[in-house]
């Protein structure tokens, strides 16, 4: 492999992609718009002559997966079979970016070989990317959780509702929020290594619920909105649109990053960078 790896980034409009950009300028980014990774034609074409596929493209919306799951399965599970497909055709190692769903959520924290249960349709077609990779051809899952980063977010959300009033967020969700800037350099230091199988990339620090994370944020907005701390299941009586069941507690533990020296940076100083550049 050359010292500069040939890289292909799917799904690069989101908000990890967008992170990665400046960070692998050379890479091959295509955007869902730009690469349709239910299509095998068109992923063969783009994987031609690369090292790495970065795969990042998926169908990620909790709710819709859960309303569209024939549509969450062809992406997510039938893409990313497409994508290892044409990785193998060409001789590349995929990075595949999967997610804390996986997990049932009753047994925190979840290290990378602990029994996978997902409770809706988006971490099960998650899995079901997962479960095409080969650690043998240098395949590598690398799970996270609670993004944020450029794009719609839950801490977008938070601070846009703020101005109007009392936020209502739920508190008996427990996980690690994650920079998507902080995640991107830890995909590229991940580029360069030659790791395999599976790893945690997510924030450092101590979990914690939606609910906190939105009061830290507003604090770092410098606003004192009152948030209203509600348990999932009035969230979701009060809120029918959101159909898909959550894990309560799916923190990843993040040991076997460190081990590796991945770089891993505490969500809470991120979070407070990426406030402060909102407001």
């Amino acid at each position: 492999m050359p010292t500069r790896p040939r890289v292909l980034v799917t799904g690069a409009g989101g908000q990890v992609g967008t992170a990665m950009r400046s960070l692998v300028p050379w890479a091959d980014f295509r955007t869902h718009a730009e690469l349709d990774v239910t299509d095998p034609a068109s992923i063969e074409a783009a994987t031609e002559g690369k090292d790495i596929v970065v795969h990042l493209a998926a169908m990620t919306q909790v709710d819709w997966c859960e309303l569209q799951p024939d549509r969450a399965a062809e992406i997510n599970t039938g893409g990313t079979g497409n994508v290892i497909a044409a990785a193998r055709m060409h001789g590349a190692r995929v990075i595949y970016l999967s997610t804390d769903f996986v997990f049932r959520g009753d047994d925190p924290p979840y290290a990378e070989d602990d029994s996978l249960s997902p409770v809706n349709v988006y971490g099960e077609t998650k899995l079901g990317g997962e479960e095409q990779l080969d650690p043998a051809a240098g395949d590598l899952v690398v799970r996270t959780s609670w993004v944020f980063g450029q794009g719609i977010n839950f801490l977008r959300t938070i601070l846009g509702a703020a101005t109007e009033g009392p936020v209502t967020v739920v508190e008996d969700q427990i996980g690690r929020p994650t920079a998507a800037a902080d995640l991107a350099f830890a995909l590229e230091r991940l580029i360069r290594a030659p790791i395999a199988g599976r790893l945690h990339v997510a924030g450092d620090g101590a979990p914690c619920s939606w609910a906190d994370l939105a009061e830290l944020a507003l604090q770092y907005a410098g606003r004192s909105t009152e948030v209203i701390r509600v348990d999932t299941e009035s969230f979701r009586a009060a809120h029918p649109e959101r159909v898909a069941p959550r894990p309560p507690n799916s923190t990843l533990s993040i040991d076997k990053a460190r081990d590796l020296d991945i770089p891993l940076v505490d969500w809470r100083a991120s979070l407070q960078r990426y406030v402060e550049e909102l407001v």
